[in-house]
């Protein structure tokens, strides 16, 4: 594993204080392909469940990156149920060479908006550049709207396929079940 470029993992504790089901998964998935993972650090956010990872970015995951970011390359960023595709792993991304921050795994681009943000890349140089754009938005909104705007901007980067996927659950934002990889 390298330690250069950690993933902090946006989940939560539910109204039981338990983490998701899926999570587990995701982790042994995500470290047996070789990535360094923080320590979890779920939010118990009780405010409409589509602001979570946002408001979650903001106030746990940034404090997190702040203590490491003069040790490390880089951060990826993302959801508790990111499944990591069958041809991706640590040594395929830094095979990859990524020096500008980008969208790595997503469900799909539509005209104007990207639909899910399961894995984002910021290198260690934009770091500064990504907090300014995360204080420029007071308002809570939908994390992937939040990096929507920023692909827009030119900020950051689509990857021109989706190196990853979700596993299916719950989804509190849908109040129904989100497809994607059957546990």
């Amino acid at each position: 594993m390298n330690h250069n470029y950690p993933i902090d993992i946006l989940t939560f504790h539910n109204e039981n204080n338990e983490l998701p089901n899926y999570l587990q998964q995701s982790l042994e998935r995500t470290k047996s392909k070789g990535f360094d993972i923080l320590n979890i650090t779920p939010d118990n956010y009780r405010i409409k469940a589509y602001h979570c990872g946002f408001k979650h970015l903001k106030e746990i995951t940034i404090p997190k990156i702040d203590k490491i970011i003069d040790d490390i390359n880089g951060f990826f960023i993302a959801e508790g149920d990111l499944y990591l595709n069958e041809d991706f792993d640590f040594n395929e991304f830094i095979n990859m060479n990524i020096s500008e921050p980008i969208w790595l795994g997503y469900k799909k681009k539509l005209s104007h908006y990207i639909v899910g943000n399961f894995l984002i890349y910021i290198p260690k140089q934009y770091y500064n550049q990504f907090k300014q754009e995360l204080n420029n938005q007071s308002r809570l909104i939908y994390s992937d709207r939040f990096f929507t705007k920023l692909y827009n901007k030119g900020f950051l980067k689509l990857s021109n396929k989706s190196y990853a996927n979700e596993i299916e659950h719950y989804s509190n934002v849908l109040m129904n079940i989100r497809k994607g990889i059957k546990n």
